[in-house]
């Protein structure tokens, strides 16, 4: 599982800009353990670079709460593809609780996760479609059931027929590898995709282009 060779001079804050800066409006989809819907709402999220601070302010419509995050310099257990796709997590995990976030960006759209492993498995996956400016994003109109296989280890949903999340649902052991990835394939075939990765001693793993 070699490095991606575009990784070359990559600067992953401004491919971050690149394709992620704008206002984008959203329609976050929390998921059961079961791969159907529980609940749904819908965001707005800016993001900008102000005089070289990266300003980012997500907005619950349902409440009008607010969250908001600035930065100078990209976190460091953030990884950014050439592509603009992004994940977020710890650096270094156990058996036990983490958090990760992933997005791919395609043009004028994003899908994004955030998944919440648990000491028995996962505790919630929120699957999030967003649309830049001021057309609102297109989530589907009857409620989420995802398809679900196995593949070895690891659990791949389907929210979308296009979508699929590589998720690991066991209940992990200490020495267990493990990943948590986000795939969306376009109408020709092209796909975008993030995976973030940890080993065997919960270490996270560089961006790879696999998928498995």
């Amino acid at each position: 599982m070699g490095n991606d060779p575009t990784m070359v001079n990559h600067d992953p804050r401004a491919a971050l800009l690149q394709h992620n800066s704008g206002s984008w409006q959203g329609c976050f989809i929390r998921l059961r353990a079961d791969g159907s819907e529980n609940d749904r709402f819908n965001t707005t999220l800016s993001v900008e670079d102000v005089n070289g601070v990266i300003q980012t302010k997500l907005t619950y419509l349902n409440s009008g709460q607010q969250r908001s995050m600035n930065f100078l310099e990209l976190p460091y257990t953030m990884q950014v593809s050439p592509a603009g796709g992004w994940t977020l997590g710890p650096s270094s995990i156990t058996p036990f609780n983490w958090v990760g976030e992933m997005c791919v960006v395609r043009g004028e759209e994003r899908r994004r996760i955030v998944v919440r492993h648990g000491a028995s498995g996962l505790d919630q996956v929120v699957y999030v479609i967003e649309a830049k400016g001021a057309t609102p994003p297109e989530p589907p109109r009857i409620p989420v059931q995802c398809r679900m296989e196995k593949q070895g280890d690891w659990s791949v949903w389907r929210p979308e027929p296009d979508v699929e999340l590589l998720l690991d649902t066991r209940q992990r052991s200490t020495g267990d590898t493990t990943v948590c990835g986000l795939r969306w394939i376009g109408i020709e075939g092209d796909r975008r995709q993030i995976v973030r990765r940890y080993d065997a001693n919960g270490m996270l793993q560089p961006l790879s282009e696999s998928w498995l």
